[in-house]
């Protein structure tokens, strides 16, 4: 006999910090919200509703998690195989509240105090459930119950945002005195990495060979509609002459003819031509999309191989909004970091963006937004 049942990993953002639901069983055990599937209903339709019934929380799928699978025995004595699919949830409306029948008691934790109480109290086939649903939300669970950054390193008030800078200079009217300030500002600052145009990355690298700074270079810049052998070119050109990262355009005018494969395909030939040498960033250019679009891409730029999603080129409509860095972190696993650009010119703006899961800045305006000089703040 086959048993299905359905539930979630439920997070939420709360002040710009991932916490994650938590449930306590009537048997005193830590473990997660999940319950048989009833007849007309789909799996996931089953783990939102044992989510809302347990803990009065609304939820939205994100991604599946993991299939658990086990058996036991019943009250008469038949064998049943259980299978339990798992998914992670973004929680939406609701109050917060323990279904009394069902468990003792729910409550929202870090995610460090969500896998400490997992591996301290919890079922051990949940172990992998929070250990993906951690992972993709940008967290690495470790040995002594303790989480720590993924692959992407998570800004903490206090901290300095110079680490997470990309300091750019895109402008067309640069000039060979201007880019050999860039890199010694970076120096300077210890800012991630200087964005160029690709005429300028060989004389970037030269200027700053043997240090910790990279060079980062966009591709199809700024419009998205060059053809796409052509921007693999370009990007391919970039990462011969030192570029360790590509901040690549989409396709805008494809994906808003909803030709998803041609946005896939364009994306795809610019991670196989850089070969692994350099990290690839997709430009969505948020301001000229909706958020279905948005999303859209970004699930587009993580199935084609891309390593960020990122807002705008600073040159089109809009800019980098909380809003939208929420909703691509919240779009792209844990493996796919989020970069906000355009417009991001004060502390206060870009911590905000830090805060809402932004991993990366690209900005004109770094040496005043770490507090220097306010008159450095740039357009970009």
């Amino acid at each position: 006999m086959l048993e299905i049942s359905a539930g979630g990993v439920v997070y939420r953002q709360n002040s710009g910090k991932i916490e994650i639901q938590m449930i306590e069983d009537r048997f005193g055990k830590t473990t997660l919200a999940k319950g048989k599937m009833e007849p007309g209903e789909t799996i996931e339709e089953t783990a939102l509703r044992e989510i809302m019934e347990e803990t009065g929380i609304r939820g939205d799928i994100r991604s599946p998690l993991s299939v658990i699978r086990y058996q036991y025995e019943a009250a008469d004595r038949a064998t049943v195989q259980k299978e339990v699919h798992y998914y992670l949830v973004e929680a939406g409306e609701g109050t917060l509240q323990a279904q009394i029948e069902e468990i003792k008691g729910v409550a929202w934790y870090s995610p460090a105090e969500s896998w400490r109480l997992q591996r301290s109290g919890g079922y051990d086939n949940n172990d992998e459930v929070l250990r993906e649903a951690l992972r993709q939300l940008g967290f690495e669970p470790q040995d002594g119950h303790v989480v720590t950054a993924g692959r992407f390193p998570i800004w903490t008030p206090g901290q300095s945002v110079a680490p997470f800078i990309d300091h750019t200079l895109l402008k067309a009217e640069a000039r060979t005195a201007d880019i050999e300030q860039l890199c010694q500002e970076a120096l300077a600052y210890q800012f991630y990495s200087v964005c160029v145009n690709g005429r300028w990355v060989r004389l970037s690298r030269e200027r700053l060979g043997g240090t910790n700074v990279k060079v980062c270079a966009v591709v199809g810049f700024p419009l998205g509609a060059a053809a796409t052998r052509a921007k693999a070119f370009e990007a391919a050109a970039a990462v011969e002459d030192g570029a360790s990262e590509i901040d690549m355009v989409l396709s805008i005018g494809k994906l808003l003819d909803r030709d998803f494969d041609s946005v896939q395909r364009d994306i795809s030939s610019v991670v196989r031509a850089v070969q692994g040498g350099a990290l690839v960033k997709v430009i969505l250019e948020t301001g000229a999309l909706t958020d279905e679009l948005k999303r859209e891409a970004c699930r587009l730029s993580e199935a084609a191989g891309a390593d960020y999603v990122k807002t705008s080129t600073g040159f089109g409509p809009g800019k980098a909004t909380e809003a939208d860095i929420r909703l691509m972190r919240s779009s792209v696993s844990g493996h796919v970091g989020v970069k906000a650009s355009g417009g991001v010119r004060d502390a206060a703006t870009a911590e905000t963006m830090l805060l809402a899961g932004a991993s990366r800045i690209g900005t004109s305006s770094g040496i005043a937004i770490i507090g220097g000089d306010p008159a450095a703040a740039g357009a970009y």
